[in-house]
């Protein structure tokens, strides 16, 4: 069903991060020549999901039985949303903050309770408006809040750019674009919806999961003109796109663009798989370097982008894994980003290589059960993953 009426609203996490030069000379070999192709970004903290510390408070029943009343809400409210009834905790400290105004730790702790409600809410086109006013509320009580108030300007900046975009749907995604543009509206969604459906149904059988079928929110996909999608990111012209709950890409034609929008859309979808399957815990390299690994849809691809890959780092200084265990968006330096990046694919190739493709998937569910990479690894094969990684460098 196509929602042609759907405003489109939606979140941003800012990113910063440099060109990949080696990867784009090797798009220009697989593609026949051409510009340098765009580089990929997943956020570090998708969605601004940063959270503060809930407060606690006592009181004596014999001398102040409202406050104490106030307390023992507070402990609910923290339960609950430890438990993840969102509802609940923000109905508990609304009921805290009405009664004690100027309580400091209420109203802190009602601002975080309706930051974390309000990024749910924000998950979905029509719940979105609520989201701001749960967000906005938010800032208003815990002004010291910088996180939530630079979350708002986003949210609200990209409202703003987003009025009048239309929705078509289907069976796992909501493509979301300008109504104006009409290559977009006659076919052009059509590609990007078939491209985006074999993806999922390609990486639904690598994971062993369909999350969409498990109720998860179908996946949000936003297209962008390039001057739009670089003003709203704070990205250069190079960046092929974005996740960060969602998948963010900027098209100017989509003929041209087609053969390397393919892969950028399965490169940023694998990232919303890691993100269902183990959570915000799995590494940079891991998950960058599976993105990369499956971003080509066949094998002899693959190898190809492997081998330039294994070139770039032939007599450079590996980094190690605890080095590569953020996300590279926040990295800064253009050469250690290529490095960066071509050492995430190369080794998750290497680990499939010798390991099998199973246990790669593995270390990712892994992180669901608070278990790191080298925890999996060590319980899987009994070897050190550090251990594999000097393998790997000689």
């Amino acid at each position: 069903m196509n929602a042609r009426d759907t405003i489109g609203l939606g979140l941003l996490t800012l990113a910063a991060a440099g060109a990949v030069a080696w990867w784009a000379g090797a798009r220009r070999a697989d593609d026949g020549g051409g510009p340098p192709p765009p580089a990929h970004v997943e956020p570090s903290s998708p969605g601004g999901r940063h959270r503060v510390p809930l407060g606690r408070t006592d009181a004596d029943p014999h001398t102040d039985p409202a406050a104490a009343e106030r307390s023992v809400w507070n402990r609910e409210a923290i339960a609950a949303l430890e438990a993840g009834d969102l509802a609940r905790g923000v109905a508990l400290l609304e009921r805290c903050h009405a009664g004690a105004p100027q309580h400091e730790v209420f109203a802190a702790n009602l601002a975080e309770a309706l930051a974390r409600l309000a990024r749910v809410e924000h998950e979905a086109p029509d719940t979105r408006p609520a989201a701001l006013e749960r967000l906005a509320r938010a800032v208003e009580l815990a002004p010291g809040r910088d996180d939530l108030a630079d979350l708002l300007d986003r949210w609200r900046r990209e409202a703003e750019a987003e009025q009048g975009f239309w929705t078509d749907e289907s069976d796992h995604f909501l493509l979301r674009y300008d109504g104006e543009r009409g290559e977009l509206l006659n076919r052009g969604h059509y590609l990007l919806l078939n491209d985006l459906e074999a993806a999922y149904q390609d990486f639904g059988e690598l994971f062993g999961r369909f999350f969409v079928e498990e109720g998860r929110p179908k996946v949000e996909v936003l297209v962008y003109r390039r001057e739009e999608f670089s003003e709203l990111t704070g990205i250069g012209h190079w960046a092929g796109g974005v996740f960060d709950g969602k998948v963010r890409v900027p098209i100017e034609d989509l003929d041209a663009e087609r053969k390397v929008l393919t892969g950028i859309l399965r490169h940023e979808l694998l990232h919303a798989f890691v993100k269902e399957v183990g959570g915000r815990g799995v590494p940079g390299w891991l998950n960058e370097g599976l993105a990369q690994w499956v971003e080509a849809a066949f094998l002899d691809d693959r190898g190809s982008r492997v081998r330039r890959a294994r070139e770039k780092l032939a007599g450079t200084e590996l980094f190690t894994l605890d080095e590569l265990a953020g996300s590279l968006a926040t990295w800064r330096d253009e050469e250690a980003i290529a490095r960066a990046y071509a050492q995430s694919l190369a080794f998750v190739a290497y680990l499939e290589h010798h390991y099998g493709e199973r246990l790669v998937i593995e270390l990712v569910e892994g992180y669901a059960a608070d278990r790191d990479a080298a925890t999996t690894f060590l319980e899987r094969t009994g070897i050190p993953l550090d251990a594999v990684l000097t393998d790997f460098a000689d």
